[in-house]
């Protein structure tokens, strides 16, 4: 559900005890020829987990511990990117703490640091509107990169070591990351079932 609706652990509430420790394997395959989508693969999953979980669920606002990107008092260091504003952009990481984006948007970021890197929620209140290229390279700690079930080595003591995530955003990227409560949208489960065997 964190990848399919783009949501952190914390923003689903009200699943019983099975959904955190229980784990299935899915084989799918798409009605049309090709290899589908990020979000074409999304949408496939949905079904998926209607179908076959009998997933019903709500939304709402509730106030939770998140961190909010925001502009550093010197504003945006990030390249406006030249790509087509409407193709996809490309978030990824060359490794542990070394992270590439084109065509990126701050919600992009936001949904990258909540699905891989933080531990908690995180939230775009930037104000920025527009599409960016940016490296951010910075020395992860222990707290870092849990959701994608990485264990991080402790941090190196070389003098030319990146930075820590807080220090390379704002030099980087000219943005900020603080930790706050704020309203977030949740995803209230109302209904869901383990799956019938095939």
């Amino acid at each position: 559900m964190t990848f399919v609706y783009g949501v952190h652990a914390n923003q689903i509430v009200g699943a019983p005890a099975w959904f955190d420790s229980e784990t299935y394997d899915l084989d799918g395959k798409p009605a049309q020829e090709g290899m589908p989508n990020q979000n074409q693969i999304k949408i496939m999953m949905r079904k998926l987990l209607a179908d076959r979980f009998q997933l019903k669920f709500h939304r709402e606002q509730r106030e939770l511990s998140a961190y909010a990107i925001q502009v550093d008092k010197n504003g945006p260091k990030m390249t406006v990117s030249q790509a087509d504003p409407k193709g996809l952009p490309g978030l990824g990481f060359r490794g542990l703490g070394l992270m590439n984006a084109q065509n990126a948007t701050m919600a992009d970021l936001a949904s990258l640091f909540q699905t891989a890197v933080l531990d908690h929620p995180v939230v775009d209140q930037t104000g920025l509107t527009g599409h960016y290229d940016f490296q951010l390279n910075w020395t992860p700690d222990e707290s870092q990169f849990g959701g994608m079930g990485i264990k991080v080595p402790p941090p190196s003591d070389k003098p030319d070591a990146p930075p820590d995530l807080m220090t390379a955003i704002r030099d980087q990227l000219g943005l900020k990351l603080t930790a706050t409560k704020t309203m977030v949208d949740v995803l209230v489960i109302d209904k869901v079932e383990k799956p019938s065997a095939n």
